[in-house]
């Protein structure tokens, strides 16, 4: 019998395998950039690279230029014309609207296996 833990995370996983393979570091991403907007603070490129979760400069540029590409964030210049800040666009709160989705499935399904296997 699997724990409910391991069940929630191996249907994480099946979310991810039929994703790209940065997937959830967009979706990191996209998530530190949406709690800091929402918290009203200004995110920029420079304190996102000095965070050292995201990556070196060069590859959170790309990312985030992709991610730009494909309607998640917003980036703009800050009050110094060197500052660069990012916000999330209607497609990335779509895009975590729809993660949150499949998260909340997930977990209706591991409890549901949870009761099943408790009761049998």
């Amino acid at each position: 019998m699997k724990n409910t833990f391991v069940r929630f995370t191996n249907l994480v996983q099946k979310l991810y395998a039929e994703q790209s393979t940065e997937s959830a570091e967009v979706d990191a991403l996209l998530a530190h950039i949406y709690e800091q907007n929402e918290a009203r603070e200004p995110v920029c490129i420079t304190d996102l690279v000095r965070a050292d979760r995201f990556g070196t400069l060069p590859t959170l540029s790309k990312r985030l230029q992709d991610m730009e590409k494909r309607g998640l964030i917003k980036v703009t210049t800050g009050t110094d014309r060197r500052t660069r800040l990012v916000e999330v666009a209607a497609g990335g709160i779509a895009l975590l609207d729809n993660r949150a989705k499949l998260l909340s499935e997930a977990a209706t399904a591991a409890e549901r296996m949870r009761k099943v296997s408790k009761a049998a």
